[in-house]
């Protein structure tokens, strides 16, 4: 048989001991696990919806804006044209000033029979000017006759084509030749507030020019009715270029008198019927 040792049974129980209480705390309660939950749950989550949805939120209260932006100017008026002048087309200026150094007369008159358009597409203007009074002379000299007998003015007709050639022709000249195109002109001095009419066609609708002398400057413009009623009303008009004014015995005082008003000349007490004769005069001239 053999023999215990009492000191090995006494470790053999031992541990059996430990390994029952191993045992019982591995199995039976096993150690709790520290709470995770408060570190995981940061709160960061409800900041992912504002982080990761900003467009969308913008996109989708954009379109209402600009929605409300197009109603409202929808609802604005448009403003017209004439209050925004740097927008509207530029209009065709209606006037005429032929330079100083040309025949202003003629260019007038080829203006009125062609337009300003034609006249400022020229490449050569000496050569035009050459060529329409050429052609004006052999009009004249065809249509001459005619036109004394239609019209009543008296001229020459080798003088005015003398005139013609010329570098600048007369305003007699210029007369004749409005009348042998059958146009319609008003010459107008407003400093002396006198003009002239040359009027060839006044039943169809062929339009009027005015032709302002302004020191040496012509200004020519296409008539209204009422520019023409004011020139009639407030100048004096001379009915032959020739002989702007009769004799003196061929007025009353009273006439020149009312001359004189109408002129706006200044009148000195008791004039003589001969000083208010010279004085109207010297304001006839165009």
């Amino acid at each position: 048989m053999h023999k215990v040792n009492p000191n090995q049974t006494s470790i053999n129980n031992a541990l059996t001991k430990l390994r029952e209480v191993m045992l019982y705390d591995t199995t039976v309660q096993p150690m709790p696990q520290k709470p995770m939950q408060p570190i995981l749950q940061k709160p960061m989550q409800p900041m992912q919806p504002t982080q990761m949805q900003p467009k969308p939120i913008q996109m989708q209260h954009q379109p209402q804006k600009l929605l409300k932006q197009s109603s409202k100017q929808s609802q604005k008026p448009e403003m017209p044209m004439q209050h925004h002048p740097e927008m509207q087309p530029k209009p065709a200026e209606n006037v005429f000033r032929p330079a100083l150094n040309q025949d202003p007369l003629f260019w007038c008159l080829y203006v009125m029979m062609n337009s300003t358009f034609k006249y400022e597409q020229l490449a050569n203007r000496f050569t035009a000017e050459q060529d329409g009074k050429r052609d004006q002379i052999i009009m004249l000299r065809e249509k001459g006759k005619a036109l004394k007998q239609t019209t009543g003015i008296k001229f020459a007709a080798s003088t005015i084509e003398g005139d013609i050639m010329s570098q600048r022709i007369s305003l007699h000249t210029f007369q004749v030749l409005v009348h042998l195109n059958s146009l319609n002109a008003v010459f107008v001095n407003p400093v002396n507030r006198v003009h002239a009419e040359f009027i060839s066609d006044a039943v169809s609708d062929k339009p009027v020019y005015i032709i302002e002398r302004t020191n040496k400057q012509l200004t020519m413009t296409s008539a209204t009715e009422t520019q023409l009623t004011s020139i009639r009303a407030t100048h004096y008009r001379i009915e032959n270029l020739q002989k702007p004014i009769k004799s003196a015995s061929s007025y009353t005082v009273a006439e020149l008198t009312e001359m004189c008003h109408q002129l706006k000349i200044q009148l000195k007490p008791k004039m003589k019927k001969q000083e208010l004769y010279d004085s109207v005069s010297k304001q006839l001239i165009l």
